[in-house]
């Protein structure tokens, strides 16, 4: 009996001591972050980057003070706001039309008392987690186009919503004639495809990335705003859909297996030369047999003076013209 009264003794003081140091922890984690105001570190490479939702200690029970008081050192920000959706302050469903500034920023109080500190920076500046951040924009505007974010290649790559979006500029990455160069910060080897002899007219901003991507997220394949390459390509090219009398089953499968869709040093955006392209399939058709058309794109055997038509352009498409499927009912070999 004596044992097991020393026993539960001894574990009653251990079980206490681990509580005590427990309240500790938790105590430190709850510490103020102390920010310099000389500190000039870089947006997002903030030391204290952790994941809880205040920067200091009390600031989610600190008062508003309004867009007014944000407007004596701000001025230039409340006023693109005022131009902007989010700052029509008659909506109640914006910022403005509720809490103003301090919506997304949080209260105001220890930001005024604090030498400028204590308030939500959607830069990341004081320390703030991408994911803070982008919860901060996610409370409204998380249905719609961004209802795949969370499952997304931007949100797995820890992208930030400002990283693309400027809320503070009159021109942001939804505008038609900016948007591409925001994209291309980051796809860069895209940018370089624009500039091939076959291209979408993307540097002419008549075709934009927003056009065939959800940069949010989607269900289809490379973040396309449809369920599948074709479909997406379809949305402008209905004339390729089909359904056709016989089909062409590269065309109807994926679009990219023959073209590239950013840009081509060959033409209509093809991935190869004409004959090299149809030859990735088409490879038992050999020369020989009745075949010399075949033999004239090959070995350039111009001996055959009815085969000449095909030294111009020296394409299967000279031919074969309906690629994409025909309707004609001779067009098995898709040449009407």
């Amino acid at each position: 009996m004596f044992i097991l009264l020393l026993f539960l003794l001894l574990f009653s003081q251990i079980q206490q001591a681990a509580e005590t140091g427990t309240e500790d922890t938790a105590t430190e984690k709850k510490a103020a972050v102390k920010i310099s105001p000389s500190d000039a570190t870089e947006a997002g490479k903030a030391e204290h980057a952790f994941k809880q939702s205040n920067l200091c200690e009390g600031m989610a029970e600190g008062d508003y003070l309004g867009t007014d008081v944000c407007a004596d050192c701000h001025q230039d920000k409340v006023e693109t706001m005022h131009a902007s959706p989010h700052g029509q302050s008659a909506d109640k469903r914006t910022p403005f039309g509720q809490k103003g500034c301090e919506s997304c920023h949080g209260p105001g109080a220890l930001h005024f008392d604090n030498e400028g500190n204590c308030i939500v920076s959607m830069t990341g500046r004081y320390g703030e987690s991408v994911e803070q951040r982008n919860d901060t924009c996610l409370n409204c505007h998380n249905s719609g186009d961004r209802m795949h974010w969370l499952s997304s290649t931007h949100e797995a790559e820890d992208l930030a919503c400002v990283s693309c979006h400027s809320i503070h500029e009159t021109n942001d990455v939804i505008e038609r004639t900016s948007q591409a160069e925001v994209c291309f910060e980051c796809h860069k080897e895209i940018r370089s495809q624009t500039f091939r002899a076959s291209t979408h007219p993307i540097r002419e901003n008549k075709v934009i990335c927003s056009d065939c991507h959800n940069a949010h997220g989607s269900a289809g394949p490379s973040s396309l705003k449809q369920f599948s390459i074709n479909e997406n390509c379809y949305s402008c090219h209905a004339e390729k859909r089909g359904p056709f009398l016989w089909e062409h089953i590269p065309a109807s499968e994926d679009c990219t297996l023959c073209h590239n869709v950013h840009g081509s040093n060959h033409q209509a955006l093809l991935n190869k030369p004409g004959p090299q392209l149809c030859q990735q399939c088409h490879a038992t058709q050999a020369s020989g047999g009745g075949r010399t058309h075949i033999s004239n794109m090959l070995d350039f055997d111009t001996s055959n003076a009815g085969r000449m038509r095909f030294t111009i352009g020296m394409t299967c498409a000279n031919c074969h013209s309906k690629v994409h499927g025909s309707n004609h009912p001779s067009g098995a070999m898709l040449q009407r």
